[in-house]
């Protein structure tokens, strides 16, 4: 259910960005409106997950470098 409903909800409100920008007068300009906003928008759907993942994922390395995942928390606020 998730990887059809997500992307759904993605790309509905921008294609009605886009849709609605073209009624009314000067529609070259608002049609750019609306596809800068489309940009923007798909930018932010690819950043905002890749930042909670990144935030997500950290952990702490140990004395050799690596990553110590045995640690409970996984991130220590001191190193």
């Amino acid at each position: 259910v998730g990887p059809v409903v997500l992307p759904v909800l993605g790309v509905v409100p921008d294609g009605m960005m886009v849709l609605f920008s073209g009624f009314g007068a000067d529609v070259m300009n608002r049609i750019a409106v609306g596809v800068g906003a489309l940009a923007g928008s798909t930018i932010f759907l690819l950043t905002a997950p890749w930042v909670v993942a990144f935030m997500a994922g950290r952990v702490s390395r140990g004395a050799d470098g690596n990553p110590d995942y045995s640690r409970s928390p996984k991130l220590d606020p001191n190193r």
